[in-house]
């Protein structure tokens, strides 16, 4: 199946934050900084781990045919100003 899933693990010490993304077949826990499976001390700081990383991920890397949404979005402004190119603000 193709699909995102986000949920909680219970481990020794506290839960791991699990996600799976479409792209990937097995959910991963949220690593720290150093590579290693983070553990939350509690079921529902694992969960806000979840939605955070989940909805950074959906925000941040979603593709269409390939491309990232910025390049798409400056794809479209060559398109729709006739080559030249206008600088696209980011905030």
């Amino acid at each position: 199946m193709n699909h995102f899933a986000g949920f909680t693990t219970p481990v020794v010490g506290g839960h791991h934050a699990m996600l799976r993304f479409a792209e990937d077949g097995q959910p991963e826990p949220v690593l720290a900084p150093g590579g290693k499976p983070m553990i939350f001390p509690t079921e529902l700081e694992a969960w806000k781990a979840v939605t955070q990383n989940l909805l950074r991920y959906i925000n941040g890397h979603m593709r269409r045919d390939g491309e990232t949404i910025t390049s798409a979005r400056d794809a479209a402004e060559r398109i729709f100003r006739k080559g030249r190119m206008i600088p696209v603000e980011h905030r």
